[in-house]
């Protein structure tokens, strides 16, 4: 079983390293290595999530509502899975797994029954994120996925012009999107993302002025926060089209955090007011079939 369970909290440990997860949303709640926390412990002053899961969609539906057979349904900013409670499944000492079906709360604003399987797992230097997605309805269902992580910035300091970088793995041009109306994105307004003369993307306090990254991440596999010195501090690993890069330093410029987003999805379209299955970057199941992706936290 679990080495340590408390009320709605479940603690796994390998080596170095332990994570406790909370059933409701089954959002992590910390990440420590040799006793170091790296996960942003959810202070409301400045931001009270810490990774919520983003399900059944990532980003914003257009006036926060979608059109799926001619009806209209309303859904808030990514989705409702860390609002709801989960089910733990199976725990042991290194490894736990939650499940949340779909409900009559659910049906009523995303009307596709589902499973929801998440899995977290230890090993000495990593945490490896497992999501499964699994349509249990007789039509084929529609849907997106996303991690929502904040990990503390190291040797934070608000006084520094540079508070850290990012690092991506990748040899290509990196493009981003801005969300923009009502936090939705202009596909064919896409931006360059400028990095310094070592290939990184430098961390200060008007970094995210323009509130959120979208960046296209089809060529990307890892992202990595460095210290000041730019020192490896931890990497993101991944493989889904979207990395989004949030803090919210516009009304917090003292932030001492980052958030580290790989999407299966992506904000809406400005004005969208098509068929939900026809969304940006959307995912799509036949009945009785199954979705399944993961990433990983990766402490340098």
């Amino acid at each position: 079983m679990c080495s340590h369970c408390v009320m709605n909290t479940i603690e796994i440990k390998s080596g170095a390293m332990s994570a406790v997860i909370s059933t409701h949303g089954a959002e992590l709640k910390s990440l420590k290595h040799n006793g170091t926390e790296y996960l942003w412990q959810g202070d409301p002053a400045y931001w009270a999530g810490q990774s919520p899961l983003l399900f059944p969609t990532t980003g914003r539906v257009w006036d926060n509502k979608y059109i799926h057979d001619g009806q209209e349904y309303t859904m808030d900013i990514h989705g409702f899975a860390r609002h709801k409670d989960f089910t733990v499944v199976d725990a042991k000492a290194d490894r736990v797994t939650m499940a949340l079906h779909s409900d009559d709360d659910t049906l009523t604003v995303y009307p596709f029954p589902f499973f929801l399987f998440v899995t977290y797992r230890l090993s000495d230097k990593s945490l490896e994120v497992e999501w499964m997605v699994r349509n249990q309805g007789d039509s084929d269902m529609y849907f997106q996925i996303g991690a929502h992580p904040a990990f503390n910035l190291p040797d934070f300091d608000p006084d520094d012009e540079v508070r850290g970088y990012f690092r991506f793995l990748t040899d290509k041009q990196i493009n981003y999107l801005i969300p923009l109306e009502k936090g939705c994105v202009k596909p064919d307004e896409p931006h360059q993302l400028e990095l310094d003369s070592m290939g990184m993307m430098p961390i200060k306090a008007n970094t995210f002025d323009i509130d959120t990254y979208v960046i296209d991440a089809k060529e990307i596999t890892a992202c990595t926060l460095l210290t000041p010195e730019r020192l490896p501090w931890l990497t993101v690993h991944f493989h889904m089209p979207i990395l989004s890069l949030w803090a919210p330093t516009i009304k917090h410029p003292d932030c001492p955090f980052v958030c580290i987003e790989p999407w299966f999805g992506s904000c809406d379209t400005v004005g969208n007011t098509g068929e939900f299955r026809d969304r940006r970057i959307m995912n799509s199941l036949a009945p009785g079939e199954h979705f399944m992706t993961s990433y990983r936290v990766y402490i340098d």
